[in-house]
């Protein structure tokens, strides 16, 4: 299980992990980012078999100025920070700052300083057995737990979190980065069906195509400049390679709207 979990972390966040099995008397792993040196945060992630799944984060050792840094968070990461809570459930999820149970209000209203930080996700009956595979289970949330946390840092760990979408970056040629938090979100809340035509890579091609999918900006990565912020839920969309290559066969590219007139007009010929 630990391969799995840093395989499918590293895959989803382009960042290293390291997963230790504890001696507890349940499944219990202690995750936490490669060579960091405890400076950030760790998860505890508890399996109680196939009745509970508990997933605690909370400052490392010498995490303190992780605190300070999730504290200096804008109120657009905090936005997106509330929007993990609300997909995982408001009642699943216990966030506690200086020991004080904060509510989505607070985390808009309230400025006081952050000296401690604690998040504590509960699942019961975590997954469907006969349509959900439970490590497939296990991996999802742990990585929505960890975008949730990704979501309102401030800075750049091993270069890539914390960016802007659509930050330019010189390699030879100019690139543009695309957010691993903003897409993790866009495929929890819209999933792996094409929002234009509806084709569904693992349907299409078994375990090869399983939680793959391209997503769309609708603001062109390329027009975004240093300082824009997505809105990942109002402006990503999850799309099949052939929608995603039509729909910007014009500049600005077809809305989704008129890409699935397009289709359906074509079926009607």
């Amino acid at each position: 299980m630990e391969k799995d979990i840093i395989n499918d972390l590293e895959k989803t966040f382009h960042v290293g992990f390291e997963v230790k099995k504890t001696d507890g008397n349940f499944e219990e792993y202690e995750i936490r980012l490669r060579d960091t040196f405890k400076e950030t945060f760790k998860l505890l992630v508890t399996i109680k078999e196939d009745i509970r799944l508990t997933i605690i984060c909370e400052p490392d050792i010498f995490g303190r100025q992780f605190v300070e840094n999730i504290n200096d968070s804008s109120i657009e990461k905090r936005k997106l920070f509330i929007d993990y809570l609300k997909i995982l459930g408001e009642n699943s999820v216990e966030v506690k700052i200086n020991d004080k149970k904060y509510s989505i209000d607070d985390f808009l209203t309230d400025n006081s300083k952050w000296d401690k930080f604690f998040l504590k996700f509960t699942k019961a009956g975590y997954y469907n057995i006969e349509k959900e595979n439970k490590k497939d289970a296990i991996l999802n949330y742990i990585s929505l737990i960890v975008a949730m946390v990704f979501s309102i840092t401030t800075y750049e760990i091993d270069g890539i979190e914390g960016k802007m979408e659509g930050r330019q970056y010189q390699d030879k040629t100019i690139k543009y980065e695309r957010n691993p938090i903003n897409r993790k979100i866009c495929l929890a809340v819209k999933g792996y069906n094409c929002s234009v035509c509806g084709f569904n890579f693992e349907t299409e091609y078994g375990q090869i195509g399983k939680d793959f999918i391209e997503v769309h900006h609708t603001t062109p990565v390329s027009k975004m400049g240093d300082n824009y912020i997505v809105d990942p839920i109002k402006e990503l969309y999850p799309l099949c390679s052939n929608c995603h290559s039509m729909v910007h066969k014009k500049d600005p590219p077809y809305t989704i709207e008129e890409l699935k007139q397009i289709i359906f007009h074509q079926s009607m010929e």
